[in-house]
């Protein structure tokens, strides 16, 4: 049997992965996937899938829906994958996929309560529609009360304000990624997010 030395203490230790490493290690599973390469997409989708369905959840406020709009995102992304001629663009193409996703759901849940209204439907009530409890402080009960008033609180943005602000500030895209993610200006995109943090501060002081 061999005996342990210390010399194996003394090896060097690879550095953590740099935010280019990953890019790059990103990129290669995109091309490899492009070719057809299932495991690589397979890859990039776990790399993502969590991140997705929590930006589905805010915001459409509905785990099953956001759950079928990610798995609807990510069958698009495999075949529409060829297509993408920048394979560093996919970070932000997967996101442009799944907003779109969740917008297009908003409008079409939009649209049946407007019909709703429209046919008399008294007993409606939008909030459960959206997977939302009516009550708040039930809500409160569950999570922390500032972490249920923003749910509250988003769930009465526009669509388009409620994508800008949850892809900025909770996952953290740039302005430019956004613009492209929703189809607008970047200038566009600064004064929905300025619009929705100046919304968000009001209806969140109330939970304070």
């Amino acid at each position: 049997m061999l005996e342990k030395t210390d010399d194996a203490d003394d090896a060097p230790r690879p550095e953590a992965a740099t935010p280019a490493d990953r890019a790059l290690r990103e990129s290669t599973l995109v091309v490899r996937a492009q070719d057809g390469d299932v495991a690589s997409f397979e890859r990039l989708v776990r790399s993502y899938e969590k991140e997705l369905l929590r930006l589905g959840y805010r915001m459409l406020t509905d785990i099953g829906e956001a759950q079928d709009a990610v798995q609807d995102s990510l069958v698009l992304a495999w075949r529409r994958l060829p297509t993408l001629k920048d394979p560093q663009a996919f970070h932000a193409w997967v996101y442009q996929l799944m907003t779109r996703q969740c917008l297009n759901l908003l409008r079409a849940r939009k649209r049946r309560r407007t019909s709703l209204t429209h046919e008399g439907d008294v007993g409606h009530d939008p909030h459960r529609s959206a997977g939302v409890e009516a009550d708040p402080p039930s809500a409160a009960a569950q999570t922390s009360a500032l972490g249920a008033g923003l749910d509250v609180a988003l769930t009465t943005l526009p669509a388009e304000l409620r994508a800008c602000w949850v892809l900025k500030e909770l996952h953290h895209l740039s302005y430019p990624e956004i613009a492209y993610a929703i189809g607008v200006p970047v200038a566009t995109v600064r004064g929905r997010i300025a619009r929705a943090r100046l919304h968000l501060a009001r209806g969140m002081s109330e939970w304070r």
